[in-house]
């Protein structure tokens, strides 16, 4: 097995090297990004990067919610690594706020080839349409309408 590609990931409790996985939540298929480390050579979870509210508005497949635990910390992260476009737009649930992140597709398939790839294919996308950024719902052409 190949070893997934790690980014630093600093918090209050120092640095960790995470790798990422890609899919989707099986409620809705929308975007889920696990933060993970390995442990004695075995993959184990970290964190989730993302969070599913499937009331919350997504525009397009690569849109996300970030998970508010070190949410702070998580956004960091995301700007560091160049992994999305952090947008106005929040939503909320109980007394949590939850902000939402425009994920680079081409960038994730290159930190999670397979994830990626397979998210990608259940939504219509090949990587290298991925820059485009389909929306979620198929839009009608001219010519259907």
């Amino acid at each position: 097995m190949e070893e997934p590609k790690t980014l630093s990931y600093d918090w209050q409790y120092g640095r960790e090297e995470l790798f990422l996985q890609i899919d989707g939540y099986g409620e809705d298929d929308n975007l889920y990004i696990g933060l993970y480390h390995m442990e004695d050579g075995c993959p184990e979870s970290f964190a989730d990067l993302t969070v599913n509210l499937p009331f919350a508005p997504l525009n397009n497949i690569n849109e996300a919610y970030i998970d508010h635990n070190f949410s702070k910390e998580k956004l960091h992260f995301i700007r560091q690594h160049k992994l999305g476009k952090i947008l106005p737009d929040t939503a909320s649930s109980g007394y949590c706020i939850f902000q939402k992140v425009a994920f680079d597709l081409k960038k994730l398939a290159e930190l999670d080839p397979e994830g990626t790839k397979a998210f990608m294919e259940r939504h219509g996308i090949q990587i290298e349409d991925a820059p485009k950024q389909k929306p979620k719902k198929k839009q009608r052409s001219q010519r259907e309408r």
